[in-house]
């Protein structure tokens, strides 16, 4: 039996994220009050093989075998080779949209830009921060991928815990480091504004405590502004991450003892612990009703989005039927029936898009230009370093238009693209220096597969 179920699921998708995202409902930017899933997406190769048709668990109920996927063993589902092109695609245009929200939205230059950008592109800017939740969905998809195979310990979770770090930490760090020099060098030497002074001047002012908060991802909870747009979305994919893995281990600890000798959580047990979060996530704490837990400084505002991701996971994995998915995509189509939201719209869309394509055998496939694969890979830098770095170039702009009495719409519009096309620049020297070494690092880092009892 448990040779049996040792073989009965097929990896269809990818390994590691940011993350990381953006925004609640139109503002990009928060001072205290309302991204990446990691930012590679690499898949392993199955090849073309059939699922194996678990058997019921020893002692299972008629319930419970309810639950868990009946899936022949003639089944084939075709899986690729490398990295999932349609998430590396949809990370990358959400990154681009964030940071067209923000360099096309704030400081100068936007108002007279507007009268020359097709309305088209205009639509697209208004609603770039839509892009943070693409992020939320495709971290809950990788994450519960990365730790499908993992039996959870206290050691494993400090491993975990550990690269997540070193994952993300270096390449925010080094943005800070930049806010930092930015605001000492326009401050204190030039007297322009600096990125703590926009949409409105830090409150309370730059300290010690502020960047220890930052440090460590708590800044929002301690009720601290953020140094830079979208710093904020980081504690939520933090949050998030720990959540996720300590609530695998739970669960796997409530799981029938077949399912804990294999070192994983059954059907019934993921869903007993995080299905009522993900409901009352979407009934109640996206409504920022029920308490501190509403608030959008939470992971509990957003889980409904990222459980969109790990559903679609574990579906396509074959650990839950595909109805558990379709069913929560229904009430999540139910809920924006009854209260319009444009950010759960988008999350929904994403998560069955990732489904459907999951199912068809073209994650690995679907939009596979250079351009936008490009984009997904540097997503992550991209989201971090284009704020600084478009206020620099937007800030000296419009001040050399001023000096020569020349602001003009389609010098506004090309000093916005300038610093659109810097913002990429800076991240592709981001992510080669400081993101893809740590990357590598923490890679090496992982644990493989803990042995089986």
């Amino acid at each position: 039996m448990q040779a049996a179920f040792k073989n009965e699921f097929l990896a269809v998708v990818l390994t590691s994220a940011p993350a990381a995202g953006t925004v609640d409902e139109g503002h990009c930017i928060r001072r205290g009050s309302p991204e990446h899933g990691d930012a590679t997406t690499n898949f392993s190769r199955a090849g073309e093989l059939g699922f194996m048709q678990p058997p019921a668990l020893e002692g299972q109920s008629t319930f419970a075998s309810s639950l868990t996927p009946q899936v022949s063993s003639l089944t084939q589902q075709r899986v690729f080779e490398g990295r999932s092109t349609f998430v590396d695609a949809l990370r990358g245009i959400a990154a681009l949209s964030v940071a067209c929200y923000h360099i096309f939205r704030y400081g100068p230059l936007p108002g007279p830009a507007a009268e020359v950008v097709p309305r088209v592109l205009q639509v697209w800017f208004d609603h770039g921060w839509i892009g943070v939740q693409v992020f939320f969905v495709i971290s809950g998809f990788v994450i519960a991928y990365s730790v499908r195979d993992a039996r959870i310990t206290p050691g494993y979770v400090g491993n975990y815990a550990l690269r997540r770090s070193i994952r993300l930490d270096p390449p925010y760090w080094t943005t800070i480091a930049v806010v930092m020099l930015v605001h000492w060098i326009f401050h204190l030497h030039l007297g322009f504004k600096t990125p703590l002074d926009v949409p409105t001047p830090m409150e309370p002012p730059l300290s010690g405590k502020v960047l220890l908060a930052h440090l460590f991802y708590v800044q929002n909870i301690l009720g601290y502004e953020n140094l830079s747009a979208g710093f904020w979305t980081l504690c939520i994919e933090v949050q998030f991450y720990l959540m996720y893995v300590i609530g695998l281990g739970i669960a796997q600890r409530l799981s029938l003892r077949e399912a804990r000798a294999n070192g994983r959580a059954d059907s019934i047990a993921m869903l007993a612990l995080f299905g009522p979060l993900a409901l009352l996530s979407l009934f109640l704490w996206n409504l920022k009703l029920g308490g501190p837990a509403g608030s959008a400084d939470w992971i509990m505002h957003f889980f409904c989005m990222f459980f969109l991701g790990c559903s679609a996971w574990w579906a396509l994995d074959r650990r839950v039927p595909a109805a558990v998915f379709w069913g929560y995509v229904g009430l999540v189509a139910v809920r924006v029936g009854w209260r319009w939201s444009l950010d759960l719209t988008i999350a929904l869309v994403a998560g069955v898009a990732i489904y459907v394509l999951g199912r068809r055998g073209r994650l690995g496939t679907a939009l596979n230009y250079r351009w936008v694969q490009y984009l997904g890979r540097i997503s992550y830098s991209l989201y971090l370093i284009h704020f600084p770095v478009a206020h620099v170039v937007t800030t000296l702009g419009h001040e050399h238009m001023i000096v020569n009495h020349s602001v003009t719409p389609w010098g506004a519009a090309a000093c916005l693209l300038v610093a659109l096309l810097t913002s990429i620049a800076a991240a592709h020297v981001l992510y080669t220096f400081v993101e893809a070494p740590s990357m590598r690092f923490a890679t090496r880092l992982k644990r493989g597969p803990s042995p089986q009892r």
